[in-house]
């Protein structure tokens, strides 16, 4: 048994909810064919500076909705990142307090300095209702807390907080900006 929760720990383990990738990759792709659709009647009337502002403002949409479809909780050997929209946290184990969800259907993880980080990913939903996602989130985590210092003391530590990069968000962001200036520029 001790063997098989060693192993456990070890492994790589993301928790987020499975709709929210689908979700944000649909509604991308709903937004760019309606922005398709959209162009080519801007391009009908050689509106080209309305198209390109069309383009921004759905570059930024993509940016938005990628930033939170992609937010997570990642579980690693001796920490977890909790990757937030903006931020990015990573608690050592030894440093968790408890993981517990929130009634309205969130998760959050206690610190033993009494912080708290929110995790975005398993923002309260009324599936979450049904389905118990946080739930069986916030048991997840407690496991692997208490696996990894069972009744030890919990020590000092500082709060690892960072930006987060997130390539699939900041790249539509960068060309959002593109996309704006260039139909600054355009004449017609």
């Amino acid at each position: 048994m001790r063997e098989s929760s060693t192993a456990a720990r070890k492994e790589r383990r993301v928790l987020r909810r499975r709709s929210w990738p689908v979700m944000s990759w649909g509604a991308i792709v709903l937004l760019w064919a309606l922005y398709l659709v959209v162009l080519l009647a801007a391009l009908a009337r050689e509106d080209y500076r309305n198209g390109l502002l069309l383009a921004s403002t759905t570059a930024a949409i993509m940016f938005v909705l990628r930033r939170v479809g992609s937010c997570r909780v990642v579980l690693l050997e001796g920490f977890m990142l909790v990757e937030n929209p903006v931020m990015r946290y990573r608690i050592p184990y030894e440093a968790a307090h408890k993981a517990h969800s929130t009634p309205a259907g969130g998760l959050e993880i206690e610190t033993s300095q009494g912080a708290t980080v929110s995790c975005f990913a398993f923002g309260g939903s009324l599936i979450d209702v049904a389905f118990k996602t946080s739930e069986r989130a916030a048991a997840e985590i407690q496991e692997r807390i208490t696996a990894d210092h069972p009744g030890s003391t919990k020590g000092k530590f500082d709060l690892a907080r960072s930006f987060r990069y997130c390539p699939s968000a900041d790249i539509p962001l960068l060309l959002a900006a593109l996309l704006a200036l260039a139909a600054m520029t355009t004449t017609r």
